[in-house]
This record gives structure tokens, sequence and C-alpha cells, in this order.
């Protein structure tokens, strides 16, 4: 028996649109391993462009151009829930259950009107704190 991992699935389960343009999308990102199992996996990713970010409180963010040459546009939170070596008949039914999960303790979080310019701002300060020479300097301004 080989480790190679035969095919994996890429399907959109659903799109959620949030306010201020962002979109999250959930993935079955599930990949058939050998013996009829199945690593199942959903994927959550939140899309948010930056021009979002700049529709209220700014705390902790700098200016859009920026972020924009630090992080990118637009900028994307993922989150991922794994379980290994699932049968073929349980695969549906766990899905299911990850998606139920995910919408009831971690999309009320993501969904907050301050998450997207939290997780900016830590972003970016995880940006600067990579970028500095020494760990205590502060970032030139």
């Amino acid at each position: 028996m080989s480790n190679q991992v035969y095919s994996t699935e890429n399907i959109l389960i659903e799109t959620i649109a949030l306010e201020d343009n962002i979109t999250l999308k959930l993935f079955d990102d599930s990949k058939r391993l050998p013996d009829d199992r199945w690593q199942v996996t959903l994927t959550a990713r939140l899309i948010i462009p930056v021009t979002a970010l700049y529709r209220g409180k700014t705390e902790g963010l700098p200016p859009a151009d920026e972020l924009r040459a630090a992080l990118g546009d637009p900028l994307v939170y993922e989150h991922k829930n794994v379980r290994q070596f699932v049968a073929t008949n349980e695969k549906r039914a766990l899905r299911k259950t990850l998606v139920d999960t995910f919408k009831s303790k971690v999309f009320p979080y993501i969904a907050r009107h301050d998450f997207h310019v939290k997780f900016a701002a830590a972003k970016y300060r995880e940006h600067i704190k990579r970028n500095t020479w020494y760990p205590g300097d502060k970032p030139k301004s």
C-alpha cells in the first residue's frame, strides 16, 4: 500500500455575502485516500477587500496603500477543519456536521462587524514584526 493521495475534491459548498462587500466561501477540500478512505476537509475562506476595512473604525490600521503593499488586496482569512481516515459511507454526514459546527461556533465570530478590521490589524503587526531587524525595534513611520 502506498501513501499516495488518489484525488482531491475542491467543491464550493456555499457562498455567504457579509456586510461591506466581504464574502465567505465554504469548500469541501476532501482527499481520497487508499482503501476507500477519505481525508475530509472543510475550508472556510473569508475574502476581505482592503476598501472594506476603511468604512468606520480603523484602529491599528496603516493607510490603505501601505496595507496593500504589505499584505496584498484582498486579504484572505482561512479556517480549516480536517478529519482523517473517514469511510466513504460516513463522508457526507461528517461534512454536514463540519459545516453545521462551523456555522454555529466560528461563523458568529467572523461575521462580527469588526472582525475584518481586527484581523487585518493583526496581520499587519505580524508583517511589521517579521520585517523588523531586531525584535524589540519599533517600525519606522
